[in-house]
């Protein structure tokens, strides 16, 4: 019995079309994605992945559709010369699919660049989706990549007396073999995320109240890069802080910026070609001009 020849065609088809599928699942997957910083600290899964494994594979898989995609002209690449040869020859009969095709592309793309609706609405609807994931305020982490920090440096930076914290931890079974050990690590350890586990410890967090305080811009700087200023509203960033919110659109209303209801913090800085932190410093530091 002869030995069946491997079609290399044919591989080249079942690899295209199996890259692009993973390739869309993924991408899919993707767009539906908490945040980062909330992905990374509640420990987002879905079918045991976290957003770490799924864009992995999506990247992997981009290029997995390429390389099959090159050898697959490779392999046609004399028949694909000859039919375009043969087009030349005969004239293009298909200017109007062409320029159809072109305006479609460009249409997308230049959608997706400067919001177009109604494929802009896709960008919103993703922004939505996003923001559904926190359904109260310990889903938002203090700070960046706070997961990452030791167990013991973290309860420092928030001001947590870590001896009654790790009583309380080990009182809740939650076990910690080393106070060095990150968050991410001693939750995952226990089947938890790094979310819960400040919970737990959030009640010996000593909570420093600032009164007669003169922000400078560096002050600013340093109290509050890093916890995520541009992603909330300005109604979210005055109530967390103490800040009146009736004062804080009256400073900006005389720098001539606005605000709407809702609005995010980078919203507003993006609309001024600003960054959130200027928009803060105009409200805290007295006469600032950024």
């Amino acid at each position: 019995m002869a030995e069946k020849r491997f079609h290399k065609k044919g591989f080249t088809s079942f690899l295209t079309a199996f890259s692009f599928l993973i390739m869309s699942i993924t991408g899919i997957i993707l767009y539906i994605v908490p945040q980062g910083r909330i992905a990374y600290w509640t420990d987002w899964k879905i079918l045991g992945l976290t957003k770490t494994d799924w864009g992995n594979i999506h990247l992997v898989s981009v290029f997995l559709f390429l390389g099959a995609a090159i050898y697959h002209i490779y392999l046609n690449w004399k028949a694909l010369m000859n039919y375009l040869i043969d087009r030349v020859k005969k004239g293009i009969n298909m200017k109007s699919e062409l320029t159809i095709a072109v305006i479609v592309t460009l249409f997308f793309t230049l959608s997706g660049l400067y919001l177009i609706p109604p494929l802009g609405y896709l960008v919103d609807l993703n922004k939505y989706i996003k923001k559904s994931w926190v359904k109260s305020k310990e889903y938002e982490p203090p700070f960046g990549h706070a997961e990452e920090l030791s167990l013991k440096v973290f309860a420092k930076k928030m001001k947590i007396d870590l001896n009654p914290a790790m009583e309380e931890l080990k009182g809740k079974g939650i076990v910690v073999e080393n106070e060095m050990d990150s968050l991410q690590k001693i939750a995952r350890r226990n089947k938890t995320n790094a979310m819960n586990l400040y919970v737990i410890m959030k009640k010996f967090e000593h909570k420093e109240i600032e009164t007669g305080i003169v922000y400078t811009p560096e002050l600013v700087e340093e109290k509050f890069a890093g916890t995520g200023v541009g992603r909330k509203t300005l109604t979210q960033v005055c109530e967390e802080n103490n800040i009146d919110l009736n004062l804080a659109k009256k400073k900006l209303s005389e720098k001539g910026i606005s605000t709407k209801e809702g609005e995010t913090m980078k919203e507003i800085a993006s609309r001024y070609d600003k960054l959130p932190m200027d928009i803060l410093k105009i409200i805290l530091v007295e006469n600032y001009k950024p």
